[in-house]
């Protein structure tokens, strides 16, 4: 399952039409269900529609390395250390919504 955590109301509803196209499992969910996200293969944040303090409290979490694999982020007002901080953490990066940050990664096989 993969959850998509916005409070835009636009991004939402691309999100959804985004899953629907690929026959994604995506649910869409607010900070007042993000308790919905823990069962998630894959959580995706709308940074720039989350509170200021949620995206002060993501940053400290990565910082402690308490964050799971399985997150991916976009924003527009990203700064390039916090792009770095983010990547370095495993954390997939967008500026904006696409498909891409949508669908899990997959592994790699090195099978020949």
């Amino acid at each position: 399952m993969i959850a998509y955590l916005s409070h835009d109301q636009v991004n939402s509803s691309l999100a959804r039409r985004i899953g629907d196209r690929l026959g994604l499992d995506l649910i869409v969910l607010t900070l007042k269900d993000a308790d919905q996200a823990v069962a998630a293969d894959l959580l995706v944040l709308d940074l720039d529609s989350l509170p200021s303090d949620t995206r002060s409290k993501l940053f400290l979490r990565i910082g402690r390395g308490e964050l799971r694999s399985g997150l991916a982020v976009h924003s527009y007002q990203m700064s390039a250390s916090e792009t770095r901080t983010l990547q370095a953490a495993g954390i997939r990066v967008a500026r904006r919504l696409t498909a891409g940050v949508l669908v899990p990664a997959r592994p790699i096989s090195l099978a020949m």
